[in-house]
């Protein structure tokens, strides 16, 4: 047997909220099941408040007494995981639609990072906005690249309104470049990477404009990208100024 749900959200407070397509009976608990694992939540008419269970990391199948709940939702807003986000925490917890349509929740640890969620390449400085997720401001609000095989650092500014962040680098001193080389970017010691717009393997769908830093005889072309993780980062090649021109 299965239950129908047309929508099912969870809310920023870990309270699951489905709208049935068909009811079940007056009294009906929901059952997440994990690996031989189970956990019972009473139904509060259509919510269910999951920050009460010990879920442990991975996939949790929902089920409305013994039938599997299935739905054509697909479980999520972006809207509503950029609320979630913004919230502190170290458990986060996101419901989706199976293939088979299966109400599923996952269940992660997670660290306070830098959300991205505006790139600008100006021809004068890299411009980057976007919010703190899952934890407070961090003590020093700076952002630093740093190169990966150096550790050489390029310093930038940040201004923060709330959990709101915008952050500058400038391109000029990515002109010490001597070959190509990648650069890692903190905000305050945290992780900067877009992970909330749900679309994964940035590297290869997402490519931004590349500006170029002028030197006596070449330039560094310096181009902001998403690597295997989804972290951004810089990556810079030193280009004959003919090929930088027809780029």
């Amino acid at each position: 047997m299965v239950a129908l749900a047309a929508s099912a959200r969870l809310d920023a407070d870990d309270v699951l909220r489905i709208r049935w397509a068909e009811p079940p009976a007056d009294g009906t608990s929901l059952t997440l099941r994990r690996d031989g694992a189970a956990h019972a939540i009473d139904l509060d008419g259509e919510a269910a408040d999951l920050s009460r269970l010990d879920l442990t990391p991975g996939t949790w199948s929902v089920h409305a007494a013994d039938a599997e709940v299935i739905t054509t939702d697909p479980g999520f807003s972006l809207d509503g995981l950029a609320e979630y986000a913004r919230r502190p925490r170290g458990r986060a917890l996101r419901t989706f639609r199976a293939p088979s349509g299966g109400l599923r929740v996952s269940v992660r640890t997670v660290e306070p990072y830098a959300e991205v969620t505006a790139v600008h390449p100006g021809e004068e400085k890299l411009a980057l906005e976007g919010f703190l997720a899952y934890g407070a401001t961090p003590a020093d609000a700076e952002i630093v690249a740093t190169r990966r095989k150096t550790a050489q650092q390029v310093p930038g500014t940040v201004s923060l309104t709330g959990d709101h962040w915008h952050a500058e680098l400038p391109n000029a001193p990515f002109a010490v470049e001597t070959e190509r080389g990648f650069w890692d970017l903190r905000l305050g010691g945290l992780i900067v990477a877009t992970w909330i717009d749900d679309i994964p393997d940035k590297k290869n769908k997402v490519r931004f404009p590349a500006r170029h830093v002028q030197r006596d005889t070449d330039r560094v072309r310096v181009r902001a990208y998403y690597t295997d993780k989804d972290h951004l980062a810089i990556a810079t090649t030193v280009v004959p100024n003919a090929e930088a021109e027809a780029a």
